[in-house]
C-alpha cells in the first residue's frame, strides 16, 4: 500500500534504485539524451532566427539595389536633363549608403553581412583576382589555393569596316543584356556610329570604339561563351567582320591541380575542404599569387553531440564588395569613377546588375542552409524529443490505472485480514469464557 501510494503521489514508477535498478539506469540515460536534444532544439531556434534576420536584411539590400537600378536605367536612357540626373545620383547615394548600414545589422551582438561572420580570404593580388566568394569550408585548417590560368577568357568581338555610310542604315543589335535597334543616317562617320551604339550599351551590353575613319570595334562588356554579339542589318549597308555574329570564350585554369573551365572569368572550385567562386581579371595569365582561406564562419550544433556541427560563412554585402568586372558598387556613389553625373550611367547600371546577382546568390546560400541544414536538424530534434520523452515516460512514469487497482486490491486484502483477525480474536475470547465457566462449575 505504501509503494502504491508513493507512486500515485509522485506519478513515478521508479522512485528509488530499489524499485527497478536497471530501469533507473536506462531512464537516466534517456533523460540525458532528452536534455541534450532540448538544448540543441533551443540552439537551432536561435540559429533559425539569426539566419532569418540575415535573409530579411539581404532582401532589403536587394530592394535598395532594384530601386537604384531604376534610377540608373532612367539616366542611361539619355532623356533626363542634367538636373534630373543629379537628382537621381543623390537618391542612388542614399540607397547605396543605406546598404552599408544594413550590412552592419547585428543579431545577439554579432554583425551579420559586413564580412565579419564569413570565412576569411587573404593574400591574393587584387590586380589578378577581383573577388573570392567562399561558399563552404569543411575544415578548421587554413586552406591554400593556387591558380594557374592556362587560357584567358575573351569577349565577343565584331568590327565595322567601311568608313562613312553612303545610305540610311538600320541595325538590330543583340548582346548579352538584350536587343536594341540603331538607326544611322547617310553620311554618318565612324565617330557617329560608335556614339550611336554606345547610346544603347545599357540595353545590349556591347560597347563601340572608334579605331579610325574606316573602322569601329564592337566588344561585349562581359567575357566568356555567354557573351555574344549578333547584328542584323534590316536597312542599308553595314560591312561587318566577322559577318553577323561572334561569341566570346571562357577562361581555363588549374586550381590546386584540378582543371576548371570558368563561366567567363569566374571559376567554381570545389574540393573536400572548400567550395569557392573566384573571379579573375581578364588579363591574368599563368601562375597567380596563392591565397588562403581561413576561419570557421558561424558554427551551429545540429545534433545531440557537440561534435555534430554545421557551419556557414555569411557573405559580405557591402558597397566595397558587391559588383563585378566593371567595378564595385562603391564607385557608383558620388566621388566614384562610375557615377551618373560623371556620364557613366551605363557602367553604373552594369555594376548594379552585377551587385544584384551577388545578393541573389547570397540569399540562395543563406536560404538553402536555413532550410536544408537548420530546418532539417530542427525537424529531427523535434522527433528525437518526442520519441525520447515517450520512451522515458514508459520506463519511469506510473500507470495510474494499474497502481489504483493495486492499491484498491491491497486495501481490500488488508481489510479482509483485519476482519479475519477480529473473528479470530472473538473466537479466542469465547473459548476462554467457556473454559472459565466450566472451571467454576467443577470447583
Amino acid at each position: 500500500i505504501a509503494q502504491n501510494t508513493q507512486r500515485l503521489n509522485t506519478m513515478r514508477r521508479i522512485n528509488s534504485a530499489a524499485d527497478d535498478p536497471s530501469g533507473l539506469v536506462h531512464a537516466s540515460l534517456l533523460q540525458m539524451e532528452l536534455t541534450a536534444a532540448e538544448a540543441t532544439s533551443d540552439g537551432l531556434a536561435q540559429a533559425n532566427a539569426l539566419l532569418s534576420t540575415a535573409d530579411s536584411t539581404a532582401n532589403q539590400i536587394l530592394s535598395n539595389l532594384q530601386q537604384a537600378r531604376s534610377l540608373a536605367l532612367e539616366a542611361a536612357g539619355g532623356t533626363l536633363s542634367a538636373s534630373d540626373v543629379a537628382a537621381n545620383q543623390v537618391e542612388i547615394d542614399s540607397l547605396l549608403r543605406a546598404i552599408d548600414a544594413l550590412a552592419r545589422t547585428e543579431f545577439d551582438g554579432r554583425r551579420l553581412l559586413d564580412g565579419s561572420s564569413g570565412f576569411r580570404v587573404s593574400g591574393y593580388d587584387a590586380s589578378e583576382i577581383l573577388d573570392v566568394d567562399v561558399l563552404d569550408k569543411q575544415t578548421d585548417d587554413e586552406v591554400t589555393v593556387s591558380i594557374n590560368v592556362t587560357t584567358q577568357a575573351t569577349q565577343a568581338h565584331e568590327e565595322y569596316k567601311g568608313g562613312s555610310l553612303t545610305q540610311d542604315t538600320t541595325v538590330v543589335v543583340t548582346g548579352p543584356d538584350g536587343t536594341a535597334t540603331v538607326s544611322l543616317s547617310s553620311g554618318a562617320t565612324t565617330t557617329d556610329i560608335a556614339n550611336a551604339f554606345n547610346a544603347v550599351t545599357y540595353l545590349t551590353g556591347i560597347t563601340a570604339t572608334r579605331v579610325d575613319s574606316t573602322t569601329v570595334n564592337f566588344d561585349t562588356v562581359d567575357y566568356g561563351s555567354d557573351a555574344t554579339i549578333t547584328m542584323n542589318v534590316t536597312k542599308g549597308s553595314f560591312n561587318l567582320d566577322p559577318a553577323a555574329s561572334s561569341d566570346g570564350t571562357d577562361a581555363v585554369a588549374t586550381i590546386n591541380g584540378q582543371t576548371v573551365t570558368a563561366d567567363g572569368t569566374t571559376f567554381s572550385y570545389t574540393s573536400s575542404q572548400v567550395s569557392l567562386q573566384i573571379e579573375v581579371d581578364p588579363t591574368a595569365s599563368g601562375s597567380l599569387t596563392p591565397f588562403t582561406v581561413s576561419g570557421t564562419g558561424l558554427e551551429f550544433v545540429i545534433g545531440t553531440s557537440a561534435a555534430n556541427r554545421a557551419r556557414i560563412g555569411l557573405p559580405e554585402l557591402t558597397t566595397t564588395s558587391l559588383g563585378g568586372l566593371t567595378g564595385k558598387l562603391s564607385s557608383v556613389i558620388s566621388g566614384g569613377s562610375n557615377t551618373l553625373t560623371g556620364g557613366r550611367a551605363a557602367q553604373a547600371l552594369k555594376i548594379i546588375d552585377d551587385a544584384i546577382d551577388d545578393v541573389t546568390r547570397a540569399e540562395a546560400i543563406i536560404g538553402s542552409f536555413q532550410q536544408y541544414t537548420i530546418g532539417s536538424a530542427s525537424n529531427v530534434m523535434e522527433s528525437v524529443i518526442e520519441n525520447t520523452a515517450s520512451a522515458l515516460s514508459a520506463i519511469q512514469d506510473a500507470d495510474v490505472a494499474v497502481e489504483t487497482a493495486s492499491l484498491t486490491n491491497n486495501q481490500l486484502l488488508l481489510e479482509t485480514a483485519y476482519q479475519a483477525l477480529s473473528i479470530t480474536t472473538l473466537n479466542s475470547r469465547n473459548v476462554l469464557s467457556l473454559l472459565t465457566s466450566l472451571t467454576s462449575r467443577v470447583f
